[in-house]
């Protein structure tokens, strides 16, 4: 390596982690706790909270005492579990640290990067907590210099309580709640509910949808992963057998389900809602008032959280909502949120975060626990300064 190209790496590991310190350091300022979660993490824990995405791009291997381990994704999981050790109650807590997922060869994306985040843990004041954690994700990129950024925002509750008003089959509501962060899928759910319910099976799949029907779910499930394991089909595009059989199960609960047209085409409008959003929740509350559903209390709260936002100093009169929005992670329930540099390309993204109260009572957790975070990319922070600075 010639000594230039040798001052060159050196210069810019400096900016790094002189970048990644302080932001931490902000996050330290305003009462967050600096903690260091191990690298090696539990595999199943991600497998089964993270995204189809993120899993597909997980490193896992087993340590020589079988024991099946991977190198952490993301830094939430990581730092929850840190929680779950600690006495419970409220906690602030932050980290700073790499993070490893697979790209595929001749990707700019990179394999290991650094993250630097923020978890608000057992505060019960939710729409106080998401304001306090997004306005605090707007102070970082601000102290660090970025100026040029596009903020994009979603809220799963309300999707949620839209879905709860309607007069849906237990099994579709489930499964709209379930599967709403994975765009393409929800998409094809949703196509398939505007045409009335699931459509006709055919051939060895029908035969099976059939023979589950009548069974209750532990009896369905174990018929199904038998009937796979036989036949031999191996996990497929992250999948493990266990979710191609829910896939299959929830198929032979739907099959015989009949939706309503006008709740099909409620949830259609509803996810077509987006502008700023202050715009976007007066259309949701017009939209479904004319159609008979109260959302009151899930709009009361969404426009609470947009009130402590302005107070907390961060203007969203320039921000994007959109009703469809939900990141692609599985374990977010509530608000939701992206700061983008859209001259980044495909690494657009330099900060998210969002709500997630049912992660740690997953985790382990004995009670729900209250939970809101993000987490800026520090290496795209940098490219999006270098690029503000003309470098």
């Amino acid at each position: 390596m010639s000594t230039s190209i040798a001052a060159e790496k050196g210069e810019a590991l400096r900016a790094r982690e002189a970048l990644g310190l302080a932001v931490r350091g902000g996050f330290e300022r305003a009462g967050y706790a600096p903690v260091a979660a191990p690298v090696l993490q539990p595999a199943d824990i991600f497998l089964d909270m993270s995204g189809e995405d993120i899993r597909r791009r997980m490193y896992v291997f087993a340590d020589p005492g079988g024991n099946e381990l991977c190198l952490r994704p993301e830094l939430t999981i990581p730092v929850c579990r840190l929680y779950l050790e600690s006495e419970g109650g409220p906690q602030r807590l932050c980290s700073l640290g790499a993070a490893y997922r697979y790209q595929k060869r001749g990707s700019a994306k990179l394999t290991e990067f650094t993250q630097a985040g923020v978890e608000c843990l057992g505060t019960e004041d939710a729409e106080g907590a998401d304001a306090e954690v997004v306005a605090l994700a707007a102070r970082a990129l601000a102290e660090a210099g970025l100026k040029d950024y596009a903020i994009e925002t979603g809220d799963l509750a309300l999707f949620d309580a839209l879905v709860d008003a309607l007069d849906l089959p237990p099994g579709w509501r489930a499964r709209l709640k379930r599967h709403f962060w994975r765009p393409d899928y929800f998409r094809a759910l949703l196509e398939q509910l505007a045409a009335g319910g699931v459509k006709d099976e055919t051939g060895d799949r029908a035969a099976l949808i059939s023979a589950i029907a009548g069974l209750d779910e532990e009896s369905a499930r174990n018929v199904i992963e038998d009937v796979l394991k036989l036949a031999g089909i191996a996990p497929v595009g992250g999948r493990t057998v266990g979710e191609v059989a829910e896939r299959l199960l929830e198929q032979a609960e739907l099959a015989a389900s009949s939706v309503p047209r006008e709740a099909a085409k409620l949830i259609s409008d509803f996810l077509a809602v987006s502008g700023t959003p202050a715009d976007s929740i007066a259309r949701i509350a017009k939209l479904t008032k004319s159609a008979g559903v109260s959302l009151d209390a899930a709009i009361a709260r969404f426009e609470r959280r947009l009130d402590l936002i302005g107070k907390a100093g961060l203007d969203l009169s320039r921000a994007h909502f959109s009703a469809g929005f939900g990141r692609n992670m599985a374990y977010y329930t509530g608000f939701v949120f992206e700061f983008r540099v859209a001259a980044l390309g495909e690494d657009a993204m330099i900060c998210g975060g969002g709500r997630y109260d049912r992660l740690l009572a997953a985790l382990g957790a004995k009670a729900p626990v209250p939970a809101v975070g993000c987490a800026v990319g520090i290496e795209r922070l940098l490219m999006a300064l270098n690029r503000e600075a003309g470098k």
